[in-house]
């Protein structure tokens, strides 16, 4: 889960229905400035299509992450931000590619600020060649990359705490700083369980998800599936 990458619809009459592609990569979806390593790093985003793209980037600030009143919260003073993001508008040529760099302003933070950078790239008008008197719709299919950038405390810990209620395995993050749980599974007590054609897995996979400071993750598990790996 390093990172969301939305997708933007661009339709416009054309002489014929032909789908148009594009291409428009980065060499990353998160970038994590940790305790002692620069406050600065590099996004190199690459034009593999044969059109001119013109690029937007966008940086705010994630108020209350992972929580069900999280916010994206614009500023355009990156002293308030927090991240000085540059440039904020490029131009790349077919094949071409250009960096963008991100550089964190955050000092003496108590927990993690999280940060959304969104790339949006545009194009130009759409040509398609058809038969003399036809007329129909091409699409250009864009992606929109959602850059998830975390800046730690100095002394950044994540810190799990676990307890069932019922049927429900409660994860909790008490630290100050995020993680990312995956590949875990809840168990029977005992070790020697085993699953067979005729009974469920002895196991349960828990899935995976990034919890951030406070963050709570509830999950379906039997009460006697309390071992977790």
């Amino acid at each position: 889960m390093r990172g969301s990458i939305g997708r933007a619809f661009l339709a416009a009459l054309a002489l014929a229905s032909v789908p148009a592609s594009a291409q428009l990569s980065v060499d990353r979806l998160w970038v994590d400035f940790e305790p002692g390593t620069p406050h600065r790093a590099d996004i190199v985003i690459r034009n593999e299509s044969p059109d001119r793209y013109y690029i937007t980037v966008a940086p705010a600030e994630i108020v209350n992450p992972g929580t069900e009143s999280e916010q994206r919260v614009e500023q355009s003073d990156p002293e308030q931000l927090g991240l000085l993001v540059t440039p904020n508008r490029l131009l790349i040529e077919p094949g071409g590619s250009r960096s963008i760099r991100m550089v964190s302003l955050n000092e003496d933070v108590t927990k993690d600020r999280v940060y959304r950078v969104k790339i949006t790239p545009q194009v130009g008008d759409i040509q398609a060649s058809a038969p003399e008197g036809s007329r129909g719709i091409a699409i250009k299919v864009l992606a929109a990359y959602d850059i998830l950038v975390t800046s730690r405390p100095d002394k950044a810990k994540a810190e799990l705490t676990s307890t069932h209620e019922g049927d429900e395995l409660v994860i909790t993050n008490v630290g100050n700083s995020n993680t990312l749980l995956y590949e875990g599974k809840a168990c029977p007590h005992s070790a020697n369980a085993k699953s067979d054609a005729n009974s469920p897995p002895a196991c349960i996979d828990l899935g995976a998800r990034r919890l951030y400071p406070g963050n709570v993750w509830k999950l379906a598990v039997p009460a006697n599936q309390t071992n977790i790996e």
